[in-house]
């Protein structure tokens, strides 16, 4: 049977989507990238904010058309909106075939193929095969007040450290120069299963192992209050940990942040992270997330942030509303801010964050930096690749004039000629 995967949200929905299409494929099944071209189609969803359930929804219902005209064959809905909101899209959509929590594909692999099936992750048609994604960890004990994680994905569950040093060496066998470490929160990692295990042995782990390789790997998502000095000089002293941290801070000001059950962080706790990684090294790649229009969030508290921001030198921020979501403790918070002065929030923190990003950029004009190429032009002398300040999908790219043969999934050696707001512009360095 073709079978059409479509796989919305994070990129640790991502993993799961290459772990179903593996166990599809190991039951004789094939992953097409066209809807049009299949017998069947399963939607992986994201029920993590409002935006992305009304995305799951509206794929669920295009692809529901398909089945009622015949189109396909077979619907499949599983995932996190599945986790969430189980018995009400049941109610809803009666032409659903099966239905499947996140972690239970083996019963959709089992239901198509007849049989219990094995496989390792396979990555999904379209998606590069040099840049993949490895879970390490599931669900989050943290309790942030604003999150719907505990609630969807369960309580933290570590890997153990073998099977993730495996499953990184099938990705390698299969192609891959760059693996992003993820789950909810990567500084957690092990706690769960006892002393003696954390993310520090695990990047010592994987640095034995694949010291030397021609590869390198990224950490992402670290809740900053396990995020201390010993940490950023283990990844900076690292030859194959990129010297790049994806700090989610929320927000600074102490009163929000005992709100959002962020208790144990403050402004000077997480000005200190920061400092800490320029200290070690003033090329860190920080990266952070922020939530504007918090129950209560007041202009002094949103100034705080502003403050903070402009301070800390930040490379790049995202930054997104507060949604108030059902069955968490902030929804039910008074002072709800309008979504209006959340728009204009949001523009704030974009406008200085350009200004900040750009001041960044340009530190690396003149520099030549090793770059994992991803896309080539030949006939316009032109590709695409990123640096280690890139993390895929959610930062820029390094444009790259070339005449000489680079390619896709291999690194070169580029010199930065320009900076931009969020892209860089290079030419391959002659040898």
């Amino acid at each position: 049977m073709d079978i059409f995967l479509l796989s919305l949200g994070c990129s640790k929905n991502q993993t799961d989507s290459e772990r179903l299409a593996g166990l599809l494929t190991a039951g004789g099944h094939c992953i097409v990238e066209d809807s049009s071209k299949a017998d069947a189609a399963i939607v992986n969803t994201c029920g993590f904010i409002a935006p992305a359930v009304e995305e799951s929804v509206d794929a669920i219902l295009e692809l529901e058309i398909l089945k009622n005209t015949g189109e396909i064959k077979f619907l499949g809905v599983v995932g996190c909106l599945v986790n969430r909101f189980e018995e009400e899209l049941k109610a809803e959509l009666d032409s659903v075939d099966i239905w499947a929590r996140a972690g239970d594909f083996e019963a959709v692999a089992r239901f198509l193929s007849g049989k219990e099936v094995l496989a390792s992750p396979m990555v999904l048609p379209g998606y590069p095969v040099w840049s993949r994604y490895l879970k390490i960890s599931e669900g989050c004990d943290n309790r942030c007040s604003y999150c719907t994680i505990p609630m969807i994905r369960g309580a933290l569950t570590s890997r153990p450290g073998l099977e993730i040093l495996q499953e990184a060496e099938i990705l390698v066998s299969g192609g891959a120069k760059e693996i992003c470490l993820v789950g909810q929160d990567l500084t957690s990692y092990g706690a769960d299963i006892g002393p003696g295990v954390s993310l520090a042995g695990l990047i010592d782990d994987i640095e034995s192992r694949f010291r030397g390789e021609d590869l390198w790997f990224r950490l992402l998502y670290l809740h900053p209050s396990r995020v201390d000095r010993p940490l950023i000089e283990k990844i900076a002293s690292s030859s194959i940990i990129q010297n790049y941290l994806d700090i989610p801070v929320q927000h600074v000001d102490p009163d929000i942040l005992r709100s959002m059950n962020r208790k144990d962080l403050n402004s000077d706790r997480l000005r200190e992270i920061f400092a800490s990684a320029r200290s070690v090294d003033p090329d860190f790649a920080l990266r952070t997330t922020v939530m504007v229009g918090y129950p209560g969030e007041s202009e002094s508290q949103f100034r705080t942030l502003l403050g903070f921001l402009e301070e800390a030198e930040i490379d790049r921020v995202g930054v997104f509303p507060y949604y108030r979501e059902e069955g968490t403790p902030a929804a039910v918070m008074q002072d709800q801010v309008s979504d209006e002065l959340k728009m204009e929030r949001i523009e704030k923190i974009t406008s200085l964050q350009e200004k900040i990003s750009l001041r960044r950029q340009k530190l690396f004009e003149g520099r030549i930096m090793r770059v994992l190429v991803e896309e080539v032009n030949y006939s316009e002398e032109y590709a695409e690749g990123r640096s280690f300040r890139e993390a895929p999908e959610v930062d820029g790219v390094i444009e790259i004039s070339t005449r000489d043969a680079i390619v896709p999934g291999e690194f070169a050696n580029v010199r930065i000629i320009e900076a931009l707001e969020h892209d860089l512009l290079g030419e391959v360095a002659l040898s």
